[in-house]
C-alpha cells in the first residue's frame, strides 16, 4: 500500500504539461520606446479568475501572475526601467504612470476528465481553454491623463503523463500569450499619446 502511495504521489508530481497559445492576437514587431518611464501596478477588486473543477488561486492572485508576465515583457523590451505592486490601487503616485487591470481569467475544462486522469495518474490526458478578456487604464501621474486598453487572448494547456519530456516547453504557449498581449496593450496605448518624452 505505502509503495502504491509513492509511486502514485511521484506520477502526479511528474506528469507532462503542453500549453499552446490562441491566434486572437497576431504577432507584433516591438518598437523602439520614446521614454522609459516607471509603474506602480494594481489588479482591480472587478478582476476575476474562475477554474471549472475549482479554483487554486484567489482572483487577485491570478492578477498579479498576469501583470508579472505583462511587465516582465515591457522591462525586458526596455518600455519600463520598473514596476511595483500597490494592493487594492492604492497608488503612492511617486512613479511615472500607474496601471490598473480588469477583466478576467477563465479556464474551461471537463471535470469528469480531470477526475479520470487524476485515478489513471494521468495515463488518460485532460485539456483546460483558458480565456483572458483583459482590460488595462494606465494612468499618468502627472499630468493626470489616462488611458484605456483591451486585449483578449487563449491558451490550451493538456496534462498527460507523455507529455512528460516536454516538461521544458510547457509554459512556451503561455509566455507567447503573454507576449502578444503585452506588445498589443503596449502599442495601443503609445497610439493614445502615452509613455511620451
Amino acid at each position: 500500500m505505502r509503495h502504491l502511495l509513492t509511486t502514485s504521489l511521484a506520477s502526479l508530481a511528474l506528469s507532462g504539461c503542453m500549453t499552446i497559445s490562441g491566434h486572437n492576437l497576431s504577432e507584433l514587431k516591438p518598437i523602439s520606446p520614446k521614454a522609459t518611464v516607471s509603474i506602480e501596478e494594481s489588479v482591480s477588486k472587478d478582476f476575476t479568475f474562475e477554474l471549472d473543477g475549482g479554483q487554486m488561486v484567489t482572483d487577485n492572485k491570478m492578477g498579479r501572475t498576469l501583470n508579472e508576465l505583462i511587465l516582465d515583457n515591457w522591462k525586458d523590451k526596455n518600455y519600463i526601467s520598473g514596476y511595483e505592486y500597490v494592493p487594492l490601487e492604492k497608488f503612492t503616485n511617486s512613479t511615472d504612470y500607474t496601471l490598473t487591470l480588469k477583466g478576467s481569467q477563465t479556464g474551461e475544462s471537463s471535470i469528469a476528465m480531470q477526475v479520470i486522469s487524476g485515478l489513471t495518474l494521468m495515463m488518460i490526458p485532460y485539456t483546460v481553454n483558458t480565456t483572458m478578456d483583459l482590460e488595462y487604464v494606465l494612468k499618468n501621474v502627472k499630468t493626470g491623463a489616462t488611458y484605456n486598453s483591451k486585449a483578449k487572448e487563449t491558451v490550451k494547456s493538456w496534462s498527460w503523463l507523455l507529455l512528460l519530456p516536454a516538461l521544458p516547453f510547457a509554459g512556451n504557449g503561455m509566455a507567447t500569450a503573454a507576449d502578444h498581449i503585452a506588445e498589443h496593450v503596449y502599442q495601443d496605448f503609445v497610439s493614445q499619446g502615452a509613455f511620451q518624452n
